[in-house]
């Protein structure tokens, strides 16, 4: 008895109906987050993005016949659910509104897009990258498509979305080595220009020189490209932290000094190779730090003020620094590597001009000594009085502060804290209790100048 041939599975049918039903169940998980509550508006600016280009990409999946075509929608879909751990940690449960308003403000300051969308993970790293070039190549895997270029060319909501340790939420001291990471832009320009002058052909024919004598003549064509690639990849890395550790020192002065200790100590002198990702020593790190806040007087402003428990603390922080930076054992760690020496012998060429690259690119947001002496000895006894450190004079005539004057007083009253012989565990309740003024300080700080800018346009 003869048997009826089965009908041939349609693969493709069967992948554009997963893709689709990948694409309206995403849609309806961002659709269900618009209900949280969110520091700003720039949440439901990025959630509308993703749920128009899921809305566009689920409107062509019926016009797509190639099935390795569908396999990647599918995998793209995969990647924009990510996102969805973002969202989650975004609304005002996790993510402080006071830390999204001094992002904003910091941004504003430096010219850029204010609008971002912050969140905590479990990592302890502190992280800005931009989202939409990220969208811009997953989108460009599936091949040219002008209508997700067109969205994505419209967009005006958060490019950059901000990532800082979870554990470090509500200190607000920590927020400072968000300097840093605004750095990194301006690092990525002085190279980007700087490998563009006709001379840095001509150092990279010298490096290459150097790189082959320190190898021997043994060596091969691939043992000397590997070398050189090597020698460039821990030059880079360098500068770009160094610029960016200056970048910090310029928007928070001595707060990002601090910040930076607390990261910095644990690899003071370790040699620069690919098994740390060719991080600089911690030590020069400090150092380089150090001399950046030299130069703008803000260690003069804290030596000023003698008198007042909380600058000595400080001061005496500075001078801990100062003698870890007089050391110069991370130098000689570096003088044991052939190809770290190379490097960090160009690294100290053009420190000088990238730093003063970078102090052009802050402009006028660089946190002046002016101000760091006007505004910080009275917002710290605000604090020590229980009071929010947002505003100076009385309430019938209250003076606007910087907002980074407020995390600089709450650095100063947290030092002078650590050095009671007395400190307990109730220290901790302190601190807690003034994390949280300062928090509350930044976002009156920062919403009460955008409401005053607000009110010229009316």
């Amino acid at each position: 008895m003869g048997t009826t041939p089965s009908q041939p599975f349609q693969t493709v049918h069967y992948r554009r109906l997963q893709a689709a039903g990948l694409c309206s169940a995403l849609k309806q998980r961002f659709a269900e987050l618009r209900s949280r509550d969110f520091p700003d508006e720039g949440a439901a600016q990025a959630l509308e993005l993703l749920e128009e280009l899921l809305s566009t990409l689920r409107s062509e999946i019926a016009s797509i016949s190639d099935e390795r075509t569908l396999v990647m929608v599918t995998l793209v879909v995969f990647e924009l659910g990510k996102t969805l751990e973002y969202f989650d940690n975004a609304g005002t449960d996790q993510t402080p509104r006071g830390l999204v308003c001094l992002l904003r403000s910091l941004y504003e300051r430096l010219g850029r897009n204010s609008a971002l969308l912050a969140w905590p993970q479990a990592d302890y790293n502190f992280t800005i990258r931009n989202y939409v070039e990220t969208l811009k190549r997953l989108f460009a895997n599936m091949g040219p498509n002008a209508k997700m270029d067109g969205i994505l060319a419209k967009y005006k909501g958060p490019a950059d979305f901000v990532s800082f340790p979870r554990i470090e939420r509500d200190n607000v001291l920590m927020h400072a080595i968000f300097g840093h990471e605004l750095g990194h832009p301006i690092a990525t320009d002085f190279l980007t220009q700087e490998s563009a002058k006709p001379e840095y052909a001509t150092k990279e024919l010298e490096i290459r020189n150097e790189v082959s004598a320190a190898l021997g003549a043994a060596n091969s064509l691939a043992e000397l490209h590997t070398a050189m690639q090597t020698v460039f990849a821990l030059r880079f890395r360098a500068l770009e932290e160094l610029i960016s550790d200056t970048v910090g020192i310029y928007l928070f002065g001595p707060s990002a000094l601090f910040a930076g200790y607390e990261i910095n100590l644990w690899a003071l002198d370790v040699v620069p190779s690919a098994g740390n990702d060719c991080y600089p020593p911690g030590r020069m790190r400090i150092r380089v730090c150090l001399e950046a806040a030299r130069s703008l007087k803000h260690l003069a402003v804290l030596a000023n003020h003698s008198d007042s428990p909380s600058f000595r603390a400080a001061a005496s922080l500075t001078d801990q620094l100062a003698a870890l930076a007089a050391e110069d054992s991370d130098k000689k760690a570096i003088e044991t590597n052939a190809l770290a020496k190379i490097a960090y012998k160009w690294v100290d060429a053009s420190l000088s001009d990238a730093q003063a690259f970078a102090k052009q690119a802050v402009g006028s947001a660089v946190y002046e000594d002016a101000i760091f002496e006007a505004e910080v000895p009275d917002l710290v006894g605000r604090l020590k009085n229980g009071l929010p450190p947002n505003e100076l004079g009385n309430s019938l005539n209250p003076r606007r502060v910087d907002e980074r004057s407020a995390i600089l007083a709450a650095w100063l009253a947290v030092l002078e804290e650590s050095q009671s012989p007395t400190a307990t565990t109730g220290s901790t309740d302190d601190v807690a209790r003034l994390n949280e003024k300062t928090l509350r300080a930044l976002e009156y700080i920062v919403l009460e100048r955008e409401y005053r800018e607000w009110g010229k346009t009316r």
